[in-house]
Parts: structure tokens; sequence; C-alpha cells
């Protein structure tokens, strides 16, 4: 008998509790379940960052696929966190741009949208970022983007490049892609 009262006094309190809980808005531990791989993977991408300072070996992809005259010397040189720290604070500049070529001066709405490649340059003596926008990073989400510099040809607002010049702090050269 009296283990009986113990269960009954027992299942009274845990329906007061879960009234109680109910009542002040808490909620009852909910199992889910474990994410798929693909989930996980998912995750990890939009974790990651969206900009990416790319290796000095890269130059030579620069000259090779962005340098009008190939003949400018173009080397390397290695920015601080506060240069690139400046440089994120100031993207919102990016808006302020017409681009840089013929055609009616296009505009980049939203900079931070992008996924954006800084390389480091000295061009003409001049210390430089070159930044190199995509708005997106394929649909196999290869990291290929965070070791080398991407290049395209067309594709229109979705690629966009820039320079940026620590020392005034300032975007300059916008160049927005054509469309084929």
């Amino acid at each position: 008998m009296r283990a009986r009262n113990w269960v009954v006094a027992g299942s009274l309190v845990f329906i007061a509790l879960v009234f109680i809980a109910g009542a002040v808005g808490l909620r009852l531990l909910r199992i889910t379940p474990l994410p798929t791989k693909d989930q996980v993977t998912e995750r990890l991408q939009m974790s990651k960052p969206d900009h990416i300072l790319l290796p000095g070996s890269e130059t030579a992809a620069y000259v090779k696929n962005y340098l009008v005259n190939p003949e400018i010397p173009v080397q390397s040189w290695q920015p601080s966190e506060v240069d690139l720290k400046i440089m994120e604070a100031n993207l919102p500049q990016i808006s302020d741009l017409k681009e840089n070529g013929p055609g009616p001066g296009r505009r980049i709405d939203h900079p931070n949208e992008y996924f954006r490649q800084y390389l480091p340059i000295v061009q003409s003596g001049k210390k430089l970022i070159f930044v190199n926008a995509s708005c997106g990073i394929g649909v196999d989400y290869s990291d290929e983007w965070r070791h080398h510099l991407q290049f395209a040809t067309d594709g229109g607002k979705c690629f966009w490049q820039a320079f940026y010049d620590p020392f005034t702090q300032r975007f300059s050269n916008l160049l927005i892609n054509g469309v084929a």
C-alpha cells in the first residue's frame, strides 16, 4: 500500500511539474535525429568566412588573367590583420563606385554578400589589395576558391574586381564582368 502511495504522489508531482513548465513556457527535452553528412557539410560551408587572403604565389595568376600590361612588374606583400579588418570595414564603399570601363556605369549594391578573394600586390611601387568577388562558390562547394585565384570571363554582376589601397583606405577601379 505504501509503495502505491509513493507512485501516486510521484505521478502527481510529475504532472504538476509538466503543468508549471508549460505555464512558464519551458519546453520538454525533445530528441532530434542526428544530422546527415550533407547537412553537416552544409553547416560547415555556411560557417566559413566569405573571404580569404590568397597566398603570394597567386600573383602569377593575377598577372596572367587580370593585368592589362603583363610587362608591369608585380610582387606580393603581406598585409597585417589590421589592414584586412579596416578593408572589411570599408567594404560598403564598393556600393558608391561606378564600374570602371565602357558601359552604363553599373554598381554593386551589396558587396558583403559576395565571396571575396584578397590578393596583396605591389604594382608600380604601390601596395594594393586586389579584390576578386563572386556571387557563388560553385555547385560542389569546392574549397578551390580558398587557394587559387578564380577567373571568369562573363557572368555579369555575379563577378567583379576592384583594388583597395590600405594607405588611403579607399577602393577604386571597380570592374564588373560582362554578360555572354
